[in-house]
C-alpha cells in the first residue's frame, strides 16, 4: 500500500471524462488500496481516480464518522440511475482544491449502478451525506468539478488561488 500524489486543480485530467475500467486484475485492486491509503492520509471521505492521475472510472469513499467503524466503498464504472426530486444544499470540499469549501445544491438521494472490486454488479441507494459524496466523485469521473456549481466569478477566483497554490507548492519542493 502506498499514498499516491494528489492532482490539484486546474489540471487537464480533472476536466476530462475518465475511461471505463475493462479489467479487474491485481494491478487494479492494488490501485484501489492505494486510493484508500491516499484518501485516509489526506483526511478525505471520497476520492476519484483522476484525482491521483489515472483516467479510470473508479471511486472510493468512506463517509463514516471519525469515531465509528470504517465503512469503505469502491464503485467501479458507476452510473446514476435515478435521483430524488428533493434537493439539499451541502458544504463540499475537495482534495483537489485544498482549503476551499462551497455550498452545492444536489439531490438528497441517488440510486447508483456499479461494479464492486470483484466485478459483481450492484445497485445501491445513497442518502444524505453519502449521496453528496458519491455525486461529487461521479462528477470527477465525468470531468465536472464542484466549482462548476457556483458563479463564474467565484469559480475564476478559486481557480486563480489554486494556480498560486500550485506554483507555491512546486517552488517549495
Amino acid at each position: 500500500m502506498s499514498v499516491l500524489d494528489l492532482i490539484f486543480a486546474p489540471a487537464d485530467i480533472l476536466s476530462k471524462t475518465a475511461n471505463k475500467v475493462q479489467n479487474l486484475d491485481k494491478t487494479t485492486k492494488k490501485f484501489v488500496n492505494d486510493m484508500f491509503d491516499t484518501m485516509y492520509e489526506n483526511n478525505g471521505v471520497g476520492l476519484a481516480a483522476p484525482q491521483v492521475n489515472k483516467s479510470l472510472q473508479i471511486l472510493v469513499m468512506d463517509c463514516s464518522p471519525k469515531n465509528e467503524k470504517a465503512n469503505p466503498k469502491v464503485l467501479i464504472n458507476p452510473k446514476i440511475k435515478s435521483f430524488s426530486q428533493e434537493e439539499k444544499i451541502y458544504e463540499e470540499g475537495c482534495l483537489s482544491f485544498p482549503g476551499h469549501y462551497l455550498e452545492v445544491l444536489r439531490p438528497s438521494e441517488v440510486k447508483i449502478n456499479y461494479l464492486d472490486l470483484n466485478g459483481k454488479e450492484n445497485e445501491e441507494l445513497f442518502k444524505g451525506f453519502e449521496s453528496v459524496c458519491v455525486q461529487h466523485e461521479i462528477d470527477h469521473l465525468s470531468g465536472t468539478l464542484f466549482v462548476e456549481y457556483v458563479s463564474r466569478l467565484k469559480r475564476q477566483i478559486i481557480l486563480k488561488k489554486m494556480q498560486k497554490f500550485k506554483r507555491f507548492k512546486v517552488n517549495k519542493k
